[in-house]
């Protein structure tokens, strides 16, 4: 019995003298290897031969990047665009009235809707800066990348009348490809409680295209000319981080 009274006493003395280790959520500022995926929108304006063809758009991103323990960056990106304004809209003028009316083979008439369509995909790599950040993983961001930029024009019929089959479409479509550089300035936040997280800044690119078309019906000849693109603007997106929730270790006495 004498020894049963003393194992309580045997058990207090060691937790006194011990240490207990509790497992909390990483709250410390330390820099971290953070793998993210983004989903982004930029409003982009057109310069060059492009904005001979287009008037601004639209453009949704996303991209797979990766920011390491030393605030590099790295990733691909890659984006779809469309816009509504179409300034070369004289291509279909043998087939339509001046208020871009078209009769089919049955004699309905519906109305031709122009539009803006194309995409670009990115390699990339750059540096995080840490200034005016409020934690380690946090800063100014600027990168650059090298990929392509391809856009066409949208031939859409009201009413769902089929005038041009895709097919005879392409000889109108102006359908054009090409090498491409990307660059990114601006800001990204990455908050300790992982729940906010975005990025904002001037997003620019530049592309030499060619037609792909081999021949186009309005013009009747092919086009071989290599046309300078443009297009420059604002972008804000949101993160979502892919590394793990990092453990700290609280020793008590």
């Amino acid at each position: 019995m004498k020894k049963l009274l003393f194992l309580p006493l045997i058990f207090l003395f060691i937790i006194g003298k011990g240490q207990f280790v509790l497992e909390k959520p990483e709250i410390t500022d330390t820099i971290y290897t953070i793998p993210m995926i983004t989903l982004s929108y930029a409003y982009q304006w057109v310069g060059g031969d492009l904005s001979d063809r287009f008037g601004p758009n639209s453009n949704i991103g996303g991209s797979f990047m990766v920011k390491t323990k030393q605030n590099w960056l790295y990733g691909l990106k890659g984006n779809f665009i469309w816009g509504g304004e179409v300034k070369d809209n004289s291509i279909l003028n043998n087939l339509t009235s001046s208020s871009n009316e078209i009769i089919d083979d049955n004699g309905r008439l519906t109305v031709v809707n122009f539009g803006e369509r194309g995409s670009s995909f990115f390699v990339f790599g750059g540096k995080l800066i840490n200034k005016f950040a409020p934690n380690k993983n946090s800063g100014f961001i600027i990168y650059g990348g090298f990929g392509m930029l391809q856009h066409k024009i949208s031939l859409k019929f009201q009413d769902d009348i089929i005038y041009l089959t895709e097919e005879y479409k392409k000889g109108y479509d102006r359908f054009s490809l090409g090498y491409a550089i990307n660059g990114f300035a601006g800001y990204l936040f990455l908050s300790k409680n992982r729940l906010l997280n975005f990025f904002g800044g001037i997003d620019y690119t530049h592309g030499w295209t060619k037609s792909l078309r081999k021949y186009n019906y309005d013009t009747q000849e092919s086009d071989t000319k290599t046309y300078t693109n443009t297009l420059y603007g604002i972008r804000v997106g949101w993160i979502i981080r892919l590394n793990k929730r990092k453990q700290q270790s609280f020793y008590y006495n």
